[in-house]
């Protein structure tokens, strides 16, 4: 009992409670007055040596709860079957293995911290035996700290592609079983290594977060109802830049002196400028290639950056899209039949391209390579869209060389965010020195910034 109230008193500490030596004392030798299969008085006893302040009761109840009660997670209570179900089906293939570490990561995803907290702390030797799958009979809790947290990188992969392909939920409860999955694995590593967690996935905003607006919410962060927001919000970018682009037009007719030009044609006037020549500014009108990842993590910034694009075609002199997740395939005749939305689920539904894939940037780069090659000139822009997320895959970073030595500039947009692109299955850190630029590109407020750039 002694062991289990020092584990309850570390987990209490993690999720922010002042836990003294004293404290500590005191509720292990009020168990003494209590009858310790009476839940309700072993609940008393605790809160009355544990809790210093009104305000924590309401968070100690539920901490008590969930590590000697009902161990189901509160968020997981809140959503439907088909989301439980879903989070059931993924530790269940931990468990496949049998091994004892997956068995403590699978038990704390379902809500039981036991597990976990009988490997937090300092005694020398754990050989406690759960069932008879278990492996864990003379590890050291040492060696079972390293094995966990070796194991959660792999694993949080795991369930973002688990989550991903989970394609009989819509996208945002696909979203919502990433973050959850996540969340839980990753706390799992915090309280192993005894440090405080930043919480992923919250439902609700902080007070600091109420005044976000559309500009700044991250892509993968928008809900369903600020979709449309979004979109017309682009709209409208699209037109502040048409409307700079005019009056940049129109300057250029009454324009600037040509000194040079104006001289000579006057030469036959004795250099008196009758005939005054303007200078026109160069035009930044090449060609664009636009190779978006259509994958559940970016297609929403996809769409939103070929809005943009198209809505602005006439300062270029052509654009031609692309899509892929495994192979790629052109898209821009049905650009000019359809609208945005209608144009890019018809070319979906045509070329069979499973939403759920994951995404391999290799293949694509081959596939464009093969069957789109000459589309790419010294007069082309190439920008890819894409998190960099490959899965796992190799790279193939010369597959991109190929198609960047073909043309002007490679401009890559990232709608992650920078400190998120080196993770182990990203490959941006072997596509980036090939890129002649590579632009975080998350939120509306940078693409319209990067937008702007291109084309003014």
């Amino acid at each position: 009992m002694i062991k289990m109230m020092m584990q309850f008193g570390s987990y209490l500490k993690y999720n922010g409670f002042t836990i003294s030596p004293a404290s500590m004392n005191n509720a292990i030798a009020s168990l003494e007055w209590v009858e310790l299969l009476n839940q309700d008085q072993v609940y008393a006893a605790l809160e009355a040596c544990l809790v210093q302040s009104v305000n924590d009761r309401e968070k100690f109840q539920s901490l008590f709860n969930k590590f000697f009660g009902d161990n189901t997670p509160i968020e997981l209570e809140q959503e439907n079957n088909v989301f439980r179900l879903q989070v059931e089906e993924f530790t269940k293939e931990m468990r496949e293995g049998g091994d004892y570490i997956s068995h403590i990561l699978a038990d704390y995803i379902e809500g039981d911290v036991l597990s976990v907290m009988e490997n937090v702390g300092s005694d020398p030797l754990y050989r406690v035996v759960h069932d008879e799958t278990s492996s864990g009979v003379g590890m050291s809790k040492e060696q079972v700290r390293q094995e966990i947290i070796k194991r959660i990188n792999h694993l949080v992969d795991k369930a973002e592609d688990f989550a991903a392909v989970s394609f009989h939920m819509p996208r945002e409860k696909r979203e919502a079983l990433s973050d959850f999955l996540r969340q839980h694995l990753m706390e799992v590593g915090a309280l192993i290594e005894q440090k405080e967690f930043p919480s992923f996935g919250r439902r609700h905003l902080m007070p600091w977060e109420k005044q976000r607006t559309l500009a700044n919410i991250s892509f993968d962060k928008i809900s369903l109802d600020e979709q449309e927001q979004v979109r017309e919000e682009v709209e409208r970018i699209a037109q502040k830049l048409k409307d700079a682009l005019s009056r940049q037009k129109k300057r250029a007719r009454s324009g600037h002196i040509d000194i040079k030009n104006t001289i000579r044609s006057s030469m036959k006037f004795g250099g008196i400028p009758f005939n005054v020549r303007m200078k026109e500014p160069n035009r930044k009108k090449g060609k664009i290639i636009a190779l978006c990842d259509i994958s559940m993590s970016v297609a929403f910034a996809a769409q939103f950056m070929l809005l943009l694009l198209y809505r602005l075609q006439n300062r270029f002199s052509k654009i031609r899209s692309f899509i892929f997740i495994r192979h790629t395939y052109e898209i821009s005749q049905y650009f000019a039949k359809y609208p945005l939305e209608t144009a890019l689920q018809k070319a979906v539904s045509a070329h069979n391209i499973g939403m759920g894939q994951l995404t391999n940037y290799a293949l694509s780069f081959r596939s464009f390579i093969d069957t789109y090659g000459n589309a790419l000139n010294k007069d082309t822009t190439l920008l890819i869209l894409g998190d960099g997320v490959n899965n796992h895959n190799e790279p193939k970073a010369e597959y991109l060389k190929e198609m960047a030595d073909k043309v002007a500039r490679t401009i890559w947009l990232n709608p992650e965010e920078e400190k998120h692109w080196y993770g182990p299955s990203s490959a941006m850190s072997a596509y980036k020195p090939i890129c002649s630029d590579v632009v975080e590109c998350a939120t509306l407020d940078q693409l319209s910034d990067f937008t702007r750039n291109l084309v003014l």
